[in-house]
């Protein structure tokens, strides 16, 4: 059930782990994110442009383009910096 006003994100895997990693990350302009589906996690890395029109227009579910295969998540935690409001990390998982 997609219409023409659903937003897509791309997704790539993330190796590294720890603070000082996820800080480059959103030095570099990126967010770091977790897919949380049947008790396994992916540690994932996102633009940040198109969060803000998922959070409002999608009801918090969008498109994740990962490896080549789109899947429809949801996002089930978005922490925010409280002063610059700008995304920390994101934690989604899939819709049924």
């Amino acid at each position: 059930m997609s219409n023409k006003n659903d937003v897509t994100i791309e997704a790539t895997v993330r190796t590294g782990i720890g603070k000082s990693y996820t800080r480059k990350l959103r030095r570099n302009g990126k967010v770091p994110a977790v897919l949380n589906s049947k008790g396994q996690s992916t540690m994932l890395e996102l633009d940040p442009k198109l969060l803000p029109r998922a959070w409002r227009d999608g009801g918090k579910q969008f498109d994740l383009v990962l490896e080549g295969r789109t899947q429809r998540v949801e996002i089930k935690e978005l922490q925010l910096d409280p002063v610059k409001r700008l995304c920390l990390h994101v934690d989604l998982a899939p819709v049924a």
